[in-house]
Order: C-alpha cells, then sequence, then structure tokens
C-alpha cells in the first residue's frame, strides 16, 4: 500500500509540476513536446568477496565499487540503457542509487516491479538485479518515452582459468605421437599412425575434418606455422600448407634433419651436425643463421624442443623468437634461446642469444620432455613431462628469462588422471586447447578476462 500511495502521488506530482509550468507567466521558461534520457550512471555499490582464513574456514568482506567508473550506453533507437563494461562479480545491485539526465529538463520516473502502471521516484535506492524500466515525461506534458536499464554483473571471476571437455575423439586416441598446432581458427592436430602422419583439424572441439596424410612418418613431429602457414620436412623437401589438405613443394631440405623454430618471414631447422639453419619464406636457400659473439652452440636444444614466435611491444616490425628444449651441455634446467627479428628494412643484424643465468639457475624452467610452449596474456606459459607425470605450468613474464609455477593456471585434473600420457597443446591468444590421453580428450580453457574481451 505504502509503495501505491507514492507512485500515485509521484504521478500526481508529475501532473502538478506540468500543469504548473504551463500555466506560468514566466516568459523566460520554455516548454518542449519531445523528450529522452540523455545520461544515466550509479553511485557507490557494495562488492562482497569470499576468502579462506588461515584455518580454511570460508569467510566473506565488503568493498566499494565506485558505479561511475562504469559507464552507460543509451540505444535512443531500441530505448535501451546499458553498461557494456560489466560490474565485477558479487557487486550487489539490490539496493542502488542512480543519477538520471533528461533532455530539456524531462522529468524521470521509474515504473514499480510489483504494480503495474505504478511510477515510483528514482531517488530512493533501487533494486537492478532485474531490468527496470524508466519514463521521461516531456517538459510540456505532452508524452513520454520509456527506457529498460539493465545493469550487468560479471557471473565469473575475470582472472579466474577455466576448462571445459569436449567429446572424446577416436582418431586422436589412436595416434602413437602428436604435435598441435593453431591456424586460421582451427586447432590441428598431426600424429603418427601407421608409419605415416595423419592430421585432422577442428573449430569447436567436437566436429572434426580429416587432413591429407603425409608419407613421412616425422612429417607431424617438424610442423612449424609462420604467417598463417603450416610447415613440415618430408621426404628431404619443405613443404607448405594453408589448409593442411593441399601440400606444395618449398625447397630442398636434404641437409636438415628438424625443423625447430618459425617467425613472420622464416623457417629454423637444424641439421645433423647440429647447425641451426635459416631460410626466409620468399626465397629457397638454407643460410646458417647468426649467433651472439662468443655463444657456445653445444648448448643448442636437440631434444623435446619448443618454440614461440610474438609480436615485441611498442613496435609492429619485430618478434620475439624463443627456442627451448633438453640441451646434453646443460644438465637439469632447460636451454633457452631468444632471437629479436626485425622488419625494418633499417634494422640491426638478428642474432640468437643464449639466456644466460646469474642466479644460480634459480626460477629457471626445468627439463621437460614434450615441452610446449605458448604466448598467453603477454606472457609465456610452458610445460611438458617430469618423472611425477605431467608437470605443473611455468609462466614467465620477462621473456623467457625466469619461470614461476602460477597457481592460476592448472591443467585439468581430469585430464589422463595427470599421468604422462601423449598430448599436445596449442592457442589461439584466448583459447588453450589440449588434446591427448589414451581415450582421445579434447580440453579447451581460457582466462575469463581474454573470453570476455574477445566476446566485445
Amino acid at each position: 500500500m505504502t509503495k501505491i500511495i507514492k507512485g500515485i502521488c509521484g504521478v500526481l506530482t508529475v501532473m502538478f509540476l506540468l500543469a504548473s509550468c504551463m500555466k506560468s507567466n514566466d516568459n523566460s521558461s520554455s516548454l518542449y513536446n519531445d523528450t529522452a534520457i540523455t545520461g544515466f550512471s550509479l553511485g557507490t555499490l557494495n562488492r562482497y568477496l569470499h576468502t579462506k582464513s588461515s584455518t580454511g574456514a570460508d569467510s566473506v568482506y565488503k568493498v566499494s565499487v565506485s558505479g561511475s567508473d562504469y559507464k552507460f550506453s543509451i540505444d535512443h533507437l531500441a530505448h535501451r540503457i546499458f553498461n557494456p563494461d560489466s560490474l565485477p562479480v558479487g557487486t550487489d545491485v539490490s539496493k542502488v542509487l542512480c543519477t538520471v539526465s533528461a533532455l530539456n529538463n524531462g522529468s524521470v520516473y521509474v515504473e514499480d516491479l510489483e504494480s503495474e502502471g505504478v511510477l515510483l521516484f528514482y531517488s530512493d535506492s533501487l533494486d537492478f538485479t532485474v531490468p527496470r524500466v524508466f519514463r521521461v515525461y516531456s517538459s510540456d506534458g505532452s508524452g513520454y518515452e520509456s527506457y529498460t536499464v539493465e545493469v550487468n554483473v560479471h557471473q565469473q571471476e575475470s582472472e579466474q582459468f577455466v576448462w571445459t571437455e569436449h567429446s572424446k575423439n577416436s582418431n586422436l586416441a589412436a595416434l602413437e605421437d602428436m604435435k598441435a598446432v593453431t591456424i586460421n581458427h582451427q586447432l590441428m592436430v598431426f600424429g603418427l599412425k601407421d608409419d605415416k602422419t595423419v592430421g585432422y583439424a577442428t573449430v569447436d572441439g567436437d566436429n572434426w575434418e580429416t587432413l591429407s596424410e603425409l608419407t613421412d612418418k616425422y612429417a607431424y613431429f617438424n610442423m612449424v606455422t609462420s604467417n598463417s602457414v603450416l610447415y613440415t620436412l618430408s621426404n628431404g623437401k619443405l613443404i607448405k600448407s594453408d589448409d593442411g589438405i593441399v601440400w606444395e613443394e618449398v625447397a630442398d631440405a636434404s641437409n636438415i634433419v628438424r625443423l625447430v623454430a618459425a617467425s613472420y618471414l622464416e623457417i629454423f631447422g637444424l641439421t645433423s651436425d647440429g647447425v641451426l639453419m635459416a631460410l626466409n619464406t620468399y626465397t629457397t636457400e638454407w643460410t646458417e643463421d647468426a649467433f651472439e659473439a662468443g655463444a657456445d652452440l653445444s648448448r643448442l636444444p636437440n631434444d623435446h624442443i619448443a618454440y614461440i614466435c610474438y609480436p615485441v611491444e611498442m613496435t609492429y616490425y619485430a618478434d620475439y623468437v624463443l627456442l627451448a628444449g633438453i640441451s646434453p651441455a646443460i644438465d637439469k634446467m632447460a636451454s633457452v634461446w631468444r632471437k629479436i627479428v626485425e622488419y625494418d628494412a633499417q634494422g640491426e643484424d638478428d642474432k640468437w642469444i643464449y639466456m644466460e643465468r646469474n642466479d644460480g639457475n634459480q626460477l629457471a624452467l626445468p627439463q621437460l620432455q614434450k615441452l610446449v610452449m605458448m604466448y598467453y596474456d603477454k606472457s609465456i606459459l610452458a610445460w611438458g613431462i617430469n618423472d611425477n607425470g605431467l608437470s605443473p605450468i611455468y609462466q614467465s613474464r620477462d621473456n623467457g628469462l625466469i619461470w614461476k609455477v602460477n597457481s592460476r593456471y592448472k591443467l585439468p585434473e581430469e585430464f589422463n588422471d595427470g599421468l604422462a600420457c601423449v598430448f599436445g597443446a596449442a592457442t589461439d591468444g584466448t583459447e588453450i586447447w589440449l588434446v591427448g590421453g589414451d581415450n582421445g580428450e579434447v580440453w579447451t580453457g581460457h582466462l575469463n578476462r581474454l573470453a570476455w574481451e574477445k566476446d566485445k
């Protein structure tokens, strides 16, 4: 009853004020028949966060959120008002003060949730757990417009990493070994089966396309990507493909025993005597690559090798290429090398540099079998197989020098029960793909914040 009386009083007040304005002899006032909501913002809100005490008991604490930091968009065609950047998870929007501005001093009211047709003053706190309808009356009282206001709140923590399991794939389960790459918005998994390289591609993780079979049993092992093109070795030749189906010969590679890395314009391969060679993708000739003066080439990795290529920040004209793996000249820790590839014609000669340590090998990337690396959220992630099975995920934020286990990134516990297994992994920058196991498991995982940014 109180709300109804309040609403009736509000409507009567609107009518009285509009009538008074229209009868006013004050010629300095102008009345208008058009109206619209021109601005909308929230006041200070409460956010409730969950934490654990030192004894492991759950507890909740409250922090303040400044509503003015979250801008609202006004769609005048659809008469819709909403915040594109959602409020953080845990924000209480059940009792919120808001500020509304209107065109030509129009009068604004909000429809009651419980009584149809009843209007309330919006100066009191409002419940925005559901969309609310606001009415804005023209200053001459000739009409009004209605706007639906939606206050969006994230339902997940932005920094939470979540995994999703997809349908198991029997073709993947049949592979003796595998390697995964992402290219042209697809995950491609290549592997060894019946002494041949076979491949499968998917966009959604559930539906797979069969790729062309290659007679070279180690072609899967040598897959690298450069400028959205696949490259591999097959029967002494360097071949390439845009789709994993049609392959064409690029250059002779009879002296290259394995491909180890690629940049935007170069393919890198090792010879049988451990010499690192490079081939520009616009040429057909391999050349011996350059190293920093005094580099100990015995430290070059020759087994369980992984690489990544990613842009150097603050420039469009250079990439980092990071190469890591096991070297017989180094004990316990991985051998990590870096090359900055400059595409500017005025750039300096690019040389490989060994990531020398001066901290007693503290926070070094350990030696891991089946090593994978990927560039994710402006950092490098790496993991593989150690003596206990699948290793934790290591993260480097300084281009491969210091590596730490980040508790945010964890492989799904259900993945092959954490045991050492045949697996492959790759990322498109938002989703991390994890495939393999004895039963053809397929997982995608992402940091919520990156997925939200992609969806905008």
